[in-house]
């Protein structure tokens, strides 16, 4: 600096404004956190600072504290001395347990509270910075998140932008790396997982899905799909089907499809590539629909109630009544009720097993069960039961029936084609 100063004045002034101003700011960063917990920024520092500035503030409200006690002892038990020892012993505590738990921990448990307040600067801010940190606490906040609430505090969708993009699939692929049997941090891996699934079912659910290339390769990623199919929780099995069915739904009109996109489309709904290639988008959605109506329901227990408002949102947006999931208007039961003959009668081969669990959905379904199921689809729907592995068993268990299904659709494709199963190859 000084010598700047004996070359050209100038310079050296605005070198040490610059250098004054950025020292300040990088004070202020610095200090900011130690103040306010819910301060977005922080420097390396403010660890250090964390420490001396609470350690100052918890030995000086004891301190008062003692006062205030004294005086309560020589005067007796005045109100305002009462309100005063109780805001300052709220004070010490608080202050004990920043100093206990360090200033990551403190914005972690800060957060949690802010969840039940409602602070989506908050929520968003750390959501940000801990994908880029631990893993794990990364998945235990994401954890916390209600379900319900996910929209409000981590909105996946800002002015028709994926926001979030990255935090995102980091969230994903942690989160979905973990799948498998039941262990310490099972219920961690869950909790992180199902808010990972809602939010990119929100995103799926979108009239036109933002940037569907990111979201088809990398949030629908066949690979980490594939596992959460199999997965032994239904709702995980129910919601991943969901997002995969809705993003297929607009993938379809895609003209004309590429190879990846029919590779993507050939894991998803269970047809050959060329199939697909050749149908109309009319006949294709019925691919799909059939795909997401079987593989959900056969060889399942009966869904819960979460369960079933999933599958009720995911089938009314692929028959295009979206406001209203719950089939509530005449017009939207007829068509599903259409929807359902045609599986029937079209020779899609709907076991009885799916029939009667639309029936359980859907009360005012009147649709009677066929009476004359493909015998090989039935057979293996009863051996997808007793399988280990629900949803791969049950993607076989429709080999059969949309191999015939598919038939009906194409006359440019032999009926008697082989229906391609990724998942039975991938079990061989």
């Amino acid at each position: 600096m000084i010598t700047f100063h004996t070359i050209n004045k100038k310079v050296a002034i605005a070198v040490d404004a610059s250098a004054g101003f950025f020292g300040l700011a990088y004070i202020a960063l610095t200090i900011l956190p130690c103040i306010d917990v819910r301060c977005p920024f922080r420097t390396p520092m403010s660890r250090v600072l964390w420490y001396p500035w609470h350690t100052f503030l918890f030995l000086g409200a004891l301190c008062l504290q003692w006062i205030v006690g004294l005086l309560r002892a020589c005067l007796g038990q005045q109100s305002t001395l009462l309100g005063w020892f109780q805001t300052l012993e709220d004070f010490t505590r608080k202050h004990r347990r920043y100093l206990m738990n360090g200033l990551g921990k403190s914005i972690v448990n800060h957060a949690g509270i802010s969840l039940e307040d409602g602070d989506p600067m908050m929520i968003t801010g750390l959501f940000t910075r801990l994908a880029l940190g631990d893993k794990g606490k990364f998945l235990k906040f994401t954890a916390s998140i209600p379900r319900h609430r996910i929209i409000d505090l981590i909105p996946p969708i800002e002015s028709g932008e994926i926001s979030f993009r990255e935090p995102l699939l980091t969230l994903l692929r942690s989160s979905a790396a973990g799948t498998g049997p039941p262990g310490p941090n099972a219920d961690v891996r869950k909790g992180s997982l199902l808010v990972c699934l809602d939010t990119i079912q929100h995103i799926a659910e979108a009239p036109v899905i933002p940037d569907l290339y990111f979201v088809r390769v990398h949030l629908a990623n066949i690979s980490l799909m594939r596992a959460l199919w199999r997965d032994s929780d239904t709702t995980i099995r129910v919601i991943s089907r969901s997002v995969c069915a809705l993003i297929a739904r607009q993938v379809l009109r895609i003209d004309p499809l590429g190879e990846a996109e029919q590779r993507w489309l050939q894991e998803v709904i269970g047809e050959t590539s060329n199939r697909i290639y050749n149908a109309e988008v009319v006949v294709r959605d019925q691919m799909n629909l059939n795909s997401f109506v079987y593989i959900v329901l056969s060889g399942q227990d009966d869904l819960s109630t979460e369960d079933a408002l999933c599958f009720k949102k995911t089938l009314a947006i692929l028959l295009d009544v979206r406001t209203d999931p719950h089939f509530a208007s005449v017009i939207s039961r007829d068509r599903l009720s259409a929807e359902v003959r045609r599986m029937q009668e079209g020779g899609s081969a709907i076991t009885y097993d799916v029939v009667d669990k639309l029936r359980s959905i859907f009360p005012f379904l009147k649709i009677p069960a066929s009476t004359s199921p493909n015998p090989v689809a039935s057979t293996r729907a009863a051996s997808s039961q007793a399988a280990s592995v629900p949803t791969s068993s049950t993607h076989a268990a429709s080999t059969s029936a949309f191999s015939h299904a598919a038939s009906t659709y194409s006359t440019s494709t032999p009926a008697s084609s082989l229906h391609h199963d990724p998942l039975a190859q991938d079990k061989a």
